[in-house]
């Protein structure tokens, strides 16, 4: 059943904005930082390390727009009689968020790639592409308890509610960048997709205190993900339809 609830829902996203955002905005993304840097006077790591921090900051604004964007659409169709009347509002519900992490990997592959690619054949940088991939997946796995929230939000109280919370989650992802965030970063969720994947990145560039930072931010995200992945899941088998507000 999830199947194909899932390919019902990948008809519908097909010929919407969410689609070719998720296409054009890696195009874009990559493209404005390869240009940057061409003219730009940072070490190859600074301008390595910028480009995931500023992929991190933006990612859960991002998430918040298309979480908003799938609930209007479902609301927009009989108030959401497409989701209610199904056998499992559950399958449903989860299928929303599974559709969601698959584009976002294949976006953020794409963005990392792309930018890689660009960078290496531009520095002729020494860094492998397998950095630039396994950073772009730990970023994608940093975001999703976003994914999930995000979602939530947007399905029980509306578009505005989810498109603030990822502009706010992003505001304070950008703060935990900087010596504010140093001690508390790995205790605040909204921090994880700027800073894990840099943590890593300090890691393959020769920072061994970075090292400890990641020891203790993998408990913390496993536990808050597992959390919010069963929150989600008990929520949507109750799920009613009626709490989408303006």
């Amino acid at each position: 059943m999830l199947g194909k609830i899932m390919y019902a829902d990948w008809i519908k996203l097909k010929k919407t904005p969410v689609m070719m955002a998720h296409i054009l905005v890696p195009l874009i993304v990559s493209g404005l930082f390869l240009a940057y840097y061409a003219v730009s006077g940072w070490s190859e790591t600074s301008r390595i390390m910028a480009f995931f921090q500023t992929l991190g900051v933006g990612y859960p604004i991002l998430i918040g727009i298309f979480a908003a964007s799938t609930a209007e659409q479902e609301q927009n169709a009989g108030e959401c009689q497409n989701l209610l009347t199904l056998r499992s509002k559950r399958m449903a519900l989860i299928s929303k968020v599974l559709i969601f992490l698959m584009l976002g990997v294949l976006a953020v592959m794409l963005t990392v790639i792309l930018f890689g690619g660009g960078f290496k054949w531009m520095t002729d940088s020494k860094v492998n592409m397998n950095v630039y991939v396994t950073a772009g997946l730990i970023l994608w796995c940093s975001a999703v308890p976003f994914y999930i929230w995000q979602m939530f939000l947007a399905l029980r109280f509306g578009k505005a509610a989810a498109i603030g919370a990822g502009i706010i989650c992003g505001l304070i992802s950008a703060l935990m960048l900087t010596d504010m965030g140093m001690l508390i970063w790995e205790y605040v969720p909204a921090a994880w997709t700027a800073r894990i994947s840099d943590t890593f990145l300090r890691i393959v560039f020769g920072e061994t205190a970075a090292v400890c930072e990641m020891q203790r931010v993998l408990p913390v995200y496993g536990l808050f993900t597992a959390f919010s992945m069963l929150y989600y899941v008990i929520w949507a088998s109750r799920w009613e339809g009626y709490r989408i507000l303006e």
